[in-house]
């Protein structure tokens, strides 16, 4: 049974999971580039580490949760890296979104160390990382995938299995695509409302029950009305992962022309500069371009005159 686990990687997906990590009693040391967000795990009873390479050290199980593939390039396969440190018998997954070749890549470096290697990316923004409600997919050696799946649902509300290394990075990327599609379809539909004087609050009491609702749709729609922004997962963050579907989509000949539409909004939005916003502030683009602002009247109210000047 493990007891000893490694977290690497402390932002808005990390801190949440590694949190319900101790909570579950594990033996935990953590690692972050900005050693500030290690300290509440510190004086909670974590070893917190100075480089990857001696996060991992001794640890029976290594997890990361990184921001792109480039900081996994520099985390992994780093001076410093989790690859300097790592000793056979030990296990790593990678709970980044990232490309599935970056995965492959992992899998092959790690094996060479005699270590077993899952890519795990998840489903959900920061609440659900800190109530521990993410959807987990898994993928790598089945039966280092039963070992570790008890720590997984310790994470998340379910845990998928999805066969050999790399598959779950894809599946990754194309719920990415599904939600980059929906949070544009809600963009483009509550601008359309705007404009056509329609009672806002009622619109989200159709999208609430009409056949085509979804939880995604229904909160960030109401965020959007009362102009709540605040970040469960970045726009700029978005922007990357579309770029890197497009990348994986090409190298497979898949149409996504819908994804080109939604990048080219993402990256208007980005160059307004709401990146650091969370990613239903794809909207402003459309707004802009419309010259409207989509909020409910009691919000307007709350507001100086000027507020609705982008």
């Amino acid at each position: 049974m493990i007891k000893t686990i490694s977290y690497l990687g402390l932002g808005t997906m990390g801190s949440g999971m590694a949190s319900n990590l101790l909570k579950a009693g594990y033996k935990l040391t953590v690692w972050n580039r900005t050693v500030e967000k290690c300290e509440p795990f510190g004086r909670k009873g974590a070893r917190v580490a100075d480089t990857p390479a001696d996060a991992i050290r001794d640890a029976e199980l290594v997890i990361y949760s990184l921001s792109n593939d480039q900081a996994v390039e520099e985390v992994v396969f780093g001076a410093k890296g989790i690859l300097s440190g790592i000793n056979e018998g030990q296990i790593a997954i990678d709970m980044s979104t990232v490309l599935p070749a970056t995965s492959l890549r992992e899998q092959k470096a790690y094996a060479k160390h005699g270590v077993d290697f899952l890519d795990a990316p998840v489903f959900g923004s920061k609440q659900e990382s800190a109530d521990a409600k993410l959807w987990i997919m898994a993928a790598g050696n089945k039966a280092i995938f039963e070992k570790v799946k008890p720590i997984l649902e310790h994470l998340g509300q379910t845990v998928h299995y999805f066969g050999k290394n790399g598959n779950a990075a894809a599946m990754k990327l194309v719920g990415n695509l599904i939600v980059a599609l929906e949070m544009e379809a809600l963009a483009e539909g509550l601008v359309l409302a705007q404009k056509a004087g329609l009672d806002l609050s009622t619109v989200i009491e159709v999208v609430k029950v009409a056949d085509f609702r979804s939880p995604l749709l229904v909160s960030n729609g109401q965020n959007i009305l009362t102009r709540d922004f605040s970040t469960s997962f970045a726009l700029k963050l978005m922007l990357k992962d579309a770029g890197l579907i497009e990348k994986f989509a090409e190298s497979l000949q898949s149409p996504i022309p819908a994804l080109r539409v939604v990048e080219k909004n993402l990256e208007s939005a980005v160059a307004l500069g709401f990146g650091e916003e969370n990613a239903s502030a794809v909207i402003k683009a459309l707004e802009k371009e419309a010259g409207v602002e989509v909020k409910t009247p009691a919000v307007s109210q709350r507001e100086p005159a000027t507020a609705g000047h982008l």
